[in-house]
């Protein structure tokens, strides 16, 4: 994958934090920007994903909930994230590898195994992270996943930070209104392409 000719952005952040609302405004202003943009999403569409859309909805145990993350991102990877980035078009993901570190290790899950389970990913060229307070999170959530509960956000929401750091993403006040989160995206991500095709 190394002559890939594409971009890949990932967004990540707690459930309520504007993921889904920001990654299509995005692909929509990057389209107008005459760009070729895929937008995409963890779980996918594929047949792991939609099972996975499911099976979030049971009390499972933490270690089957890893393996079908990484079951579908594998999938997700070969199926349509690497074609996309191969046709050089910008591929616009909501949540990624960093979404299974930052939940299942909330859930109690061993840090490095996590990591060594997905040591086959594609890296990002560039992470977004919307952090926003986990109380005000919970209000807007509306799918009733198992993940939705306060306590668990916030834990999930510490995981995030240190990823942030570690990793370098760039960070998103999320907890803003829509317009002002938008521009801040928009600028950001504008710099950062200016930046790469220099």
């Amino acid at each position: 994958m190394e002559n890939k000719s594409g971009k890949f952005i990932v967004l990540e952040g707690i459930d309520g934090c504007g993921k889904s609302t920001h990654a299509r405004l995005l692909t929509k202003w990057l389209a107008s920007k005459g760009f070729s943009v895929l937008h995409t999403k963890e779980p996918s569409r594929g047949p792991i994903g939609l099972l996975l859309r499911q099976y979030l909805k049971l009390n499972a145990p933490p270690r089957v909930d890893a393996l079908l993350f990484t079951a579908d991102r594998a999938e997700h990877l070969e199926r349509e994230i690497k074609p996309a980035l191969n046709n050089g078009m910008v591929v616009v993901c909501e949540r990624y590898v960093y979404s299974t570190i930052a939940y299942q290790a909330a859930q109690g899950l061993n840090l490095n195994w996590l990591k060594k389970l997905n040591s086959f990913v594609l890296k990002p060229d560039l992470v977004l992270f919307l952090d926003i307070r986990p109380d005000i999170a919970v209000k807007r959530t509306t799918t009733n996943e198992k993940f939705e509960e306060l306590s668990f956000l916030k834990k999930v929401n510490a995981n995030f930070k240190k990823l942030a750091k570690n990793e370098q993403f760039l960070t998103i006040n999320a907890g803003r209104g829509k317009k002002v989160v938008q521009e801040e995206i928009r600028k950001k991500v504008l710099d950062w392409l200016t930046k790469e095709s220099l």
